[in-house]
């Protein structure tokens, strides 16, 4: 592998988790159906990439595109941080190659979450790989077949897929969360004649 490389070969495992709206005042109406192949290959496309190693940092420019499995990821700009290595444990003999594991990954401008499922969309998301939690902010909107919450800030947790939904206005008459649900309209009806 090349060294310019090193640091976005394992850096988008943050679409493995089932997202979005399980946890949140969507409840289990809106529970996905599963998770995303964490194993999957990850497909990553944008305008420019920049790898600048002296802060362990990859940076892609440009209609940013991460695909894997069934999700998809989109941003104006996404930046990968890797951890820096312990003095003394670098892969290179010259030291440069410091950097290891992903830290965190972060996400700027029109950011897009997309399963089959749902859609998420923000201005900002940061994954953070110690807590697996994905945090949306700015104008947040989450959809999943016709239930539609808003809010300023959204939180996932990958593992359980709790979700927090978070509005910077508290009172009646503000912009606060919001949510609108419908109802499963299969659930009430009969079933036909001869069938249970």
């Amino acid at each position: 592998m090349n060294r310019w490389m090193a640091p976005t070969a394992i850096a988008f495992s943050l679409l493995s988790g089932p997202i979005l709206l399980g946890g949140s005042a969507m409840a289990q109406t809106t529970a996905p159906a599963r998770g995303n192949d964490s194993s999957a290959p990850v497909d990553i496309s944008a305008d420019e990439q920049e790898v600048i190693n002296s802060q362990c940092k990859t940076i892609f420019r440009g209609a940013v595109e991460v695909l894997q499995d069934k999700a998809r990821m989109r941003a104006a700009t996404m930046t990968v941080y890797n951890r820096r290595k312990t003095p003394g444990k670098t892969s290179s003999p010259t030291g440069n190659n410091d950097c290891g594991d992903v830290d965190r990954v972060e996400a700027d401008g029109n950011v897009f979450y997309v399963t089959p499922e749902q859609t998420v969309r923000g201005d900002h998301a940061v994954y953070d790989y110690a807590t697996d939690t994905i945090v949306v902010t700015g104008d947040v909107v989450a959809v999943q077949g016709q239930d539609v919450a808003r809010g300023d800030r959204m939180t996932i947790k990958t593992k359980t897929n709790d979700v927090k939904m978070e509005s910077n206005a508290t009172g009646r008459g503000k912009p606060r969360v919001r949510a609108v649900l419908y109802p499963d309209q299969n659930k009430d009806k009969k079933p036909a004649a001869g069938k249970p």
